[in-house]
């Protein structure tokens, strides 16, 4: 299967919001399912472009916990194997510079990020990652994603680059 990381932070700018979607639904018609997070800005508006592009479910939604911000997602701690949650824990640790200062919920915050990247089993990577950051790089919150990915070797295009946005725009024909 071909799935991909769509995410950025909560203050992704209107036009790029505007993008991920068109750039989300267009990858749904072509057969790709999305992963994220349902956070709210960047990940929300790819999850509205796959849900819109897409023909049936075409996305994977991993949740620290059940119901959060009102998904239905059964892709969360609780539905996932307990061994297969610990892995995932341990993995965000490593790529995490204060993993032991945080709470539970932010741990499962950032433990979800693993599964947005490697998926459900941890060895079915994402194919590439489309993002925002403010700084263009490994930043806030999807900074711990972004770590993950380059750890795994997975591409990729930060929307706050000028030549990732030109790939973007040319790869999937948008305006």
């Amino acid at each position: 299967m071909n799935h991909y990381t769509g995410i950025g932070a909560r203050a992704t700018p209107a036009p790029i919001l505007n993008i991920m979607t068109s750039a989300a639904a267009a990858l749904a018609r072509k057969g790709y399912i999305l992963r994220s997070g349902h956070a709210e800005g960047a990940d929300t508006a790819f999850e509205h472009g796959a849900r819109d592009g897409g023909a049936g479910d075409t996305s994977e939604i991993y949740l620290p916990t059940a119901r959060w911000r009102g998904s239905h997602s059964q892709l969360h701690a609780a539905a996932i194997e307990p061994q297969v949650w610990r892995e995932a824990e341990r993995i965000a640790a490593l790529h995490h510079p204060a993993w032991g200062r945080l709470s539970p919920f932010v741990k499962a915050l950032h433990t979800r990020n693993v599964f947005q990247i490697l998926g459900q089993d941890l060895s079915s990577h994402s194919r590439f990652v489309i993002c925002w950051t403010a700084d263009g790089d490994a930043s806030g919150g999807t900074g711990q994603a972004l770590r993950i990915a380059h750890s795994e070797n997975v591409p990729v295009l930060n929307l706050q680059r000028t030549n990732h946005l030109a790939h973007v725009r040319d790869q999937l024909a948008l305006a």
